[in-house]
């Protein structure tokens, strides 16, 4: 019996198509990308005095400004350390320092300083800028502008760091005074708040900033 290869060729074609065949798994497609934004870096072009103001820190601007001018010594800013003021807030610029800013431009300006020079942590320093306008909340001061002024000279400060030229006194006999009182500088929330509780029983806090409030009604970061 012949067997007709044309047939025998169909008859294979027919029994593989009748197989199943599965197709090798597809690859899992890859996870997809998240592109996080991060802020813009400050430009280094832009003058720092220019971009305060531009971000609406004009009283932080104008603080900075004057104490390069000033003759004086006391707190006085050289012009390099002014832009580095402003630098600091420029880079440091939050709810917390806005926050500040509204109410103490001064100390704004000298909490900036005490991040990029002195060592404070912008985190310390954001607890410290909060705390401040809980206190000036609080205490409803008359004379709000001579309270920023007098605290800015020890905003962020160790006490060898305080100048008390003209005051009659010093930062050996502060510190002698105020350590023992939980006061060991003013580089953190909880030693700023030993110092208001201590100085508010003292007759000149009554006298120059005039509160309204007091220092219980303010707890302790």
């Amino acid at each position: 019996m012949r067997t007709d290869p044309l047939a025998l060729a169909l008859a294979l074609v027919v029994a593989c198509s009748g197989e199943r065949r599965e197709s090798p798994p597809l690859p899992a497609p890859p996870p997809p990308v998240v592109i996080v934004d991060a802020p813009p870096p400050v430009d280094a072009t832009v003058d720092p005095i220019a971009e305060l103001r531009r971000r609406g820190y004009v009283a932080a601007a104008d603080v900075i400004e004057r104490r390069v001018a000033q003759a004086k010594p006391k707190m006085k800013l050289t012009a390099e350390q002014g832009l580095a003021a402003a630098t600091a807030l420029v880079e440091l610029d939050g709810d917390a320092w806005r926050a500040l800013h509204a109410v103490m431009p001064r100390s704004t300006v000298e909490l900036a300083r005490a991040v990029r020079e002195r060592g404070v942590s912008s985190e310390e320093a954001e607890a410290i800028a909060r705390y401040l306008v809980r206190v000036v909340d609080a205490l409803a001061f008359e004379r709000l502008a001579t309270f920023d002024e007098n605290h800015s000279h020890v905003t962020g400060r160790d006490w060898p760091e305080i100048d008390y030229a003209g005051e009659g006194m010093t930062w050996r006999s502060q510190r002698a005074d105020w350590a023992p009182r939980g006061v060991l500088d003013f580089k953190r929330a909880t030693h700023i708040h030993a110092y208001f509780v201590g100085a508010e029983r003292l007759p000149h806090w009554q006298r120059v900033y005039r509160p309204r409030g007091t220092m219980r009604t303010v707890p302790s970061p």
